[in-house]
Formats: C-alpha cells, structure tokens, sequence
C-alpha cells in the first residue's frame, strides 16, 4: 500500500460511541445528506431492490468483475445522485470504534477483542505510517456535520420525522453535543452515530493489519486475566480522514 502523507500521526482521542454493523458496510456522509439515503429495500419476496441505496453501497465495495472486495468506495445518492458518501467494508457482522484528532481529522476502527481488555488496536491504528494506507480519494463534509451509520439502515428509520428537514435539523443538533451520540433503531442500538468536525474536503486512506494473535482472544484471557507472556499484536482494520490542503471554503 502506498500514501503520499507524511509527518507524525495527530494525537487521537477515542470516543465512547461505537456504530454496529449486522454485516455489511458503513455509510460516511455528511449529515444534511443522510436525510436522502434511502438504506435497504426490500420487496414482498424479501428480495433486496437493486437500486436501492445498500444494494449499490454493497455492489461498491464488492464489484461483480473483481474477486477481491475493495476496504472503502465512494457512492453517490439522492433524487439526482447530487450527494456523495464514503463506503466502509468493516468486514462482518461487529462494531467499529471512532477516534477523532480535532481539527487533523477522524478515524474508524474494526478489532475483533473487547476494547476494555487491551488498546492495542487503537495503538496500531492511530500511529500507522502513511506507506501503510491505500489511498482511496477525498470526501467533501463542508458542514462538519457528518453522519456515520450501518449502510443497511435508511434515514426514514432514525427518529420520527415526517420531512427531511425535519431530519436535517435534528440531526444538526445532535452534531453539536460532546461526546457523541448514537443512532438506534427500534430494534437495535448503536447503528450510527453523529459526529462535528472540522469543515473541509477530507483525503480518505484505508489500512489493516493482521495481527501475530490474529482476530479472536481466547476465552480465558476475554474473561479472565490478560496473558502476560503473550504479546499484544491484534488484527485490526481503518479508514482515516484527514483534512486536504485542496479545500477552499466556499
């Protein structure tokens, strides 16, 4: 993989919100636009439309003529495709953790062990070098507003708002508390959460790294006591915003 960023990582701080995925990819998109993702459809058979919003956020990050799923892509949505987000592969059903760096930017984060028994990942995923991401492009959030949720889930079904407006406002609002706060269904909690930072175009690289102690903690250790013979090297995946250069305010 290869980056053309330099210079030391910022000083990231990681956030209590967490977004949960019931498999599939996250949408990241800024928040006055998520009113127009349309998330998953279904006809009466169950069958998934194909042109809904998912159904294209799926078919991104893994293209029909290309064996090897892509870790992020962009989508564009909404009545005239006037909206664009970014689309995360967190690779199976789990959730990712959010650490945000202030005015240098944000980043996800997918492990496989319990965050309250090592930090190892977020260790290795804030202090990655630049020769350890894949570029994948840039992402415009002109508001600071962003929205970032499982890509399954539509607008319509956060909250109880008749127009998108309605949305728009609420969702304004909620950008503004510290910390974060998460989405929820009905059903489910923690399907998305809003964030605020800083306004600009952001330049979007992807990285991962698999472990010497692979995805899963034993049982022993995820219950009992970490092993202190055992070294602390976890897989883990990221996608990681930073503030370009190139934005002009408009």
């Amino acid at each position: 993989m290869s980056n053309d960023g330099s210079g030391s990582r910022p000083a990231y701080v990681w956030s209590s919100a967490t977004v949960g995925s019931e498999g599939g990819p996250l949408l990241v998109c800024a928040a006055d636009a998520f009113s127009n993702w349309g998330g998953a459809v279904h006809g009466t058979d169950y069958e998934l439309d194909p042109a809904c919003d998912y159904a294209r956020a799926w078919s991104a990050v893994h293209p029909c003529d290309d064996d090897d799923e892509l870790e992020a892509a962009f989508v564009r949505f909404g009545d005239r495709r006037e909206h664009g987000g970014l689309i995360w592969e967190m690779d199976g059903e789990g959730s990712a953790e959010i650490a945000l760096a202030g005015d240098d930017g944000f980043l996800l984060m997918r492990s496989w062990v319990p965050r309250d028994r090592t930090n190892a990942p977020h260790r290795r995923a804030a202090g990655a070098s630049a020769a350890e991401e894949e570029e994948v492009g840039v992402l415009e959030l002109r508001s600071g507003q962003v929205v970032v949720v499982w890509a399954a889930v539509g607008a319509n079904e956060i909250g109880s708002f008749v127009t998108p407006q309605e949305n728009d406002s609420s969702l304004s609002a909620l950008t503004r508390l510290n910390p974060p706060v998460q989405l929820n269904l009905d059903h489910r909690l923690g399907v998305g959460t809003v964030l605020w930072v800083k306004p600009g175009t952001y330049r979007v690289t992807c990285g991962w790294h698999e472990g010497t102690r692979g995805r899963y903690m034993p049982e022993e250790e995820w219950y009992g006591s970490p092993q202190p013979s055992a070294d602390d090297d976890w897989s883990c995946r990221w996608v990681r915003f930073t503030p370009s250069d190139d934005f002009t305010k408009a």
